[in-house]
């Protein structure tokens, strides 16, 4: 993990002093932080202690021209709703420690392009990919519980919600302001380390499970085009070191469900067992079939079968995986809490065989 080292500017001794201890109590192994009130010696210590960003007060009114091609310079504001200064990015200086660490890693990471990247964890990362068998069986929430056990049993966990009207944010909460929209920019723009910029981009719930917020708009999302897709998986199993990622997709035909159907490990279609769900899911092992005889091998080994609501009584030669008992009604997050403690997760999260 390499460590950023910032230079902060500001006359507010006690908001410095205040900062620097916050920072270095969270984020210490990976922020660095050199505070000054006279910006003279802030530019001569860029270079003698290699510092990476600077961030000065509104008030401090330093050369930020001086600063160009040294290191990466923004300006603390008191407003949340200030954009730019003086043409230079802002940081909103009265927010948490999180979302100030994920604000100067984004800066950062438009500096060093692709030039850094982190050593990834021991192991492979696992990729499960839920799949409904119709709208309304309840993948998203299978998905999200699956991925807040993973992360409750100690593992680096990322849930990526990609259907068209995902709503992560009615499943995991936490603070910042990026989304999935910032994402597929910087997919699009290459003009930032990837790996850097996810980290900056991602937020993690207090279950301990990493995730994108909402697209800002639903059609964002239809700007991901397959190529794209596959970078996004390769860099977070790889630079990113998540050790599982749970992904929830819808199953239209495309490009981008074959790029899924490919990285995922483990194929689950979350269904009921009435006499449609039957023919749905026939109609989705179809699709599967075709791809494996498109040289696409190995598909068929992954498909598993979750119940949701329903006593599971389907036999179609595919393993289940488990059955969900009806959990009820409430807040989606009580109901991932109550399916998390069915236990129905623990086969697939230790890698066991299913029935």
């Amino acid at each position: 993990m390499i460590k950023i080292k910032v230079g902060l500017i500001d006359s507010d001794k006690i908001y410095s002093k205040r900062f620097t201890k916050l920072m270095s109590e969270r984020h210490g192994s990976q922020i660095e932080i050199f505070s000054f009130t006279d910006p003279e010696k802030a530019f001569g210590s860029v270079e003698k202690n290699g510092i990476n960003i600077v961030i000065a007060s509104g008030d401090s009114t330093p050369d930020a021209d001086g600063f160009s091609g040294r290191c990466e310079f923004a300006y603390f504001t008191d407003s949340s709703e200030i954009d730019t200064l003086n043409g230079r990015k802002t940081i909103f200086r009265y927010q948490s420690a999180d979302s100030l660490y994920r604000a100067l890693i984004g800066l950062y990471s438009e500096k060093v392009k692709d030039s850094v990247s982190y050593r990834t964890g021991e192991g492979k990362t696992r990729i499960s990919l839920f799949v409904p068998e119709r709208e309304g069986a309840g993948a998203s929430t299978a998905a999200a519980a699956m991925a807040e056990y993973s992360a409750l049993s100690g593992k680096k966990t990322l849930f990526l919600n990609l259907r068209q009207f995902g709503g992560t944010e009615e499943l995991f909460t936490a603070p910042g302001d990026a989304t999935f929209t910032d994402v597929i920019f910087a997919l699009k723009s290459r003009k930032a380390n990837l790996t850097l910029k996810l980290e900056s981009i991602v937020r993690k719930s207090p279950e301990g499970v990493c995730f994108f917020g909402n697209c800002r708009n639903p059609l964002d999302s239809t700007e991901l085009d397959s190529e794209e897709l596959a970078t996004l998986i390769d860099e977070l199993s790889g630079s990113c070191g998540y050790e599982r990622i749970v992904i929830v997709s819808d199953f239209f035909i495309s490009e981008k469900l074959s790029v899924l159907l490919g990285k995922a490990d483990d194929v689950i279609i979350v269904s009921g067992d009435s006499p449609l769900s039957q023919q749905r899911i026939l109609q989705k092992q179809a699709v599967i079939d075709g791809l494996e005889k498109r040289e696409m091998t190995g598909l068929k080994e992954k498909l598993k079968i979750l119940f949701n609501k329903s006593a599971g009584t389907l036999q179609l030669g595919i393993p289940v995986m488990g059955v969900i008992p009806d959990t009820g009604c409430g807040r989606a997050k009580d109901i991932i809490k109550r399916m998390t403690d069915t236990g129905v997760f623990r086969c697939l999260c230790r890698e066991e065989a299913p029935v």
